[in-house]
């Protein structure tokens, strides 16, 4: 059977203690994600947390120290030098730091924090959905495909006629809460 832990004294026995005790930090980190947010800050939702996105993040050193340990360990498995177990160990830590990194920034990078400002709409098509009366009257209602939702905003127009129901628009103005519409030509 195969010795997980041999004397200290050999470079076998630091690249297997660098491997397990990463290991054992990565499932620590694993489960503790489960029960909590862990970016460092305690709210998930707090605007501009984001503290462990970076190149130099604790996971993508925890996955330089994966790479390394078991790269290093399994090499020296395979019968290689302490020269060439090191040599594998930081190209196999390089390429697992580098992936991790990429990774958490592809997914931080999809995070929204769902605000939508009223000057994001102006421009934007949609359809009348509740009759708007004429002359900046308010009353009516306006549907718009925002890129992150299907949005029911108050509306007014400056036309002289009323906009029934389903027609198509384009916001023209927007501020808190309305905007101004007017029909597509």
């Amino acid at each position: 059977m195969m010795e997980l832990m041999p004397g200290f004294d050999s470079p076998r026995a630091l690249f297997c203690t660098i491997a397990w005790v990463a290991t054992l930090l990565a499932a620590l980190m694993f489960v503790v994600s489960f029960f909590t947010d862990f970016d460092g800050g305690g709210d998930a939702d707090a605007p501009g947390d984001g503290a462990d996105t970076g190149m130099f993040s604790f996971r993508a050193v925890l996955g330089f120290f994966l790479g390394l340990g078991w790269g290093g360990y399994l090499s020296l498995q395979a019968g290689s030098s302490v020269t060439v177990a090191c040599a594998v160990g930081f190209g196999v830590g390089l390429v697992m730091f580098l992936l991790v990194a990429a990774i958490i920034r592809m997914i931080y990078g999809l995070r929204s924090d769902g605000n939508i400002t009223p000057a994001s709409l102006v421009g934007m098509n949609g359809t009348v959905y509740v009759t708007i009366p004429p002359r900046g009257e308010l009353g009516g209602q306006v549907q718009v495909a925002h890129p992150n939702q299907l949005l029911t905003i108050a509306a007014v127009q400056e036309g002289d006629t009323p906009l029934p129901a389903q027609t198509p628009i384009t916001v023209v103005a927007a501020a808190a809460g309305r905007v101004t519409v007017r029909p597509l030509s």
